[in-house]
């Protein structure tokens, strides 16, 4: 679907600007720089103020995405059960640094997600997974690229 045509399910109204950039990014994969341009023009807003919201929120993208997008919650009990420690583990198994993409991997940390009773949790494209260790990251990372390593 088109960036105008998920625009005109909303009103141009101010209150619409969020669930706009959420429909376009569930619609693309991600607001692009040519989507921010035309969703401020729709609601009469700056690039800027566009931007702005959408990079506020973790689940709007903002950059074109990998194969497989990997977020690692950073909240405090998260990181209390070696969240960190998978990401480092993910970063050397596979090559990639965090912050970093690659046409196979992104990997970044999210925020907490409510499930703290059952952290360390990760998800891959959008996909929970709880009491995640370092071994069983890097497995389901496998498991959903489907390589043998």
């Amino acid at each position: 679907m088109t960036i105008q045509k998920v625009l005109l399910r909303y009103e141009p109204e101010k209150k619409n600007i969020l669930p706009a950039i959420k429909a376009v990014n569930e619609d693309s994969g991600w607001v692009s720089e040519e989507a921010v341009g035309k969703i401020a023009r729709y609601f009469g807003v700056s690039e800027a103020h566009v931007f702005g919201v959408a990079s506020f929120y973790d689940e709007i993208n903002t950059k074109n995405l990998a194969q497989l997008i990997i977020e690692v919650c950073d909240s405090a009990n998260c990181q209390t059960k070696n969240a960190d420690k998978i990401i480092k583990s993910v970063e050397s198994f596979f090559r990639i640094k965090e912050g970093d993409s690659n046409r196979k991997f992104s990997l970044k940390r999210m925020s907490c997600v409510g499930r703290c009773l059952e952290g360390p949790v990760i998800r891959l494209n959008g996909t929970i997974y709880t009491k995640t260790t370092s071994d069983k990251a890097i497995k389901l990372i496998q498991e959903y690229l489907g390589l043998d390593y």
